[in-house]
């Protein structure tokens, strides 16, 4: 075989053109071509993972918003729930504070009732005994001789208006006519007995009137615009009366 050296140079040239135009015209563009495709991919898949990481992230952030939320909601139920243990103990105690009040302030007003309803038995016992020793004292006098009902209760008279200051007797002196009241009417005797009496004891003669109270039982009463001199069975029954009560503890 015999190797035309020409033919194989001028061949190993052309070869060696196609490839250079290859390079030039179709591998650099086509490489080109790769690269910036390639560029534009790992520019694609660098979006794709920074919006993955975003993603990501605002799951992250919904995630502890969520918590975030949670922990909030169950820090305001604990403290609804404290508040509510909180006001429920305060109504209980005021339900109990008030309840004991209550209890209190009835078992006050039994007591008081009580003792309301002692007092007034206590009271109508004795104003009953005073009655009755009232009416016996009044049958007792009837049987008596009527000069008992007033002659003796003269002197007494006379020594109460005495017994009072000198101010409160010479303010009375001044309440003329002055009123005497007996349990019947006077008797001639009996008026200027009375005069005399008076007459002494306010160191000059006075003008009265008579009026008849049989309340009075036996005794006289002088009375004025300024005073009241008493010396009667009903004024010693009424004193009586108060003692009872007083010794009862009551207040008349």
């Amino acid at each position: 075989m015999k190797i035309d050296w020409s033919t194989l140079a001028l061949q190993t040239l052309n070869a060696l053109i196609l490839v250079w135009l290859l390079a030039r015209f179709l591998f650099r563009p086509v490489a080109k071509i790769i690269a910036e495709r390639q560029a534009s991919a790992n520019a694609l898949t660098g979006d794709a993972n920074a919006a993955k990481l975003a993603a990501q992230a605002e799951r992250e952030a919904l995630r502890a918003e969520r918590e975030q939320l949670a922990a909030q909601r169950a820090q305001a139920f604990a403290t609804i729930e404290a508040d509510a243990r909180t006001q429920h103990a305060a109504l209980l105690d005021a339900a109990r504070d008030e309840a004991e009040r209550l209890r209190a302030q009835a078992a006050a007003d039994r007591q008081r009732e009580r003792a309301a309803q002692a007092e007034a038995a206590s009271a109508a016992a004795a104003r009953l005994a005073v009655d009755i020793a009232g009416k016996l004292l009044d049958q007792l006098l009837d049987r008596s001789p009527e000069d008992l009902r007033v002659a003796g209760f003269i002197d007494g008279l006379a020594d109460g208006v005495r017994r009072l200051s000198p101010g409160a007797r010479a303010a009375l002196a001044g309440d003329v006519p002055l009123r005497v009241s007996a349990p019947r009417a006077l008797t001639p005797d009996e008026r200027a007995a009375c005069e005399t009496a008076l007459a002494a004891a306010f160191a000059q003669r006075l003008e009265f009137d008579t009026d008849i109270d049989r309340t009075l039982l036996a005794g006289l009463e002088l009375s004025g615009a300024h005073a009241v001199v008493r010396n009667s069975w009903r004024d010693q029954l009424d004193q009586i009366h108060g003692e009872l009560l007083r010794d009862d503890g009551h207040a008349r």
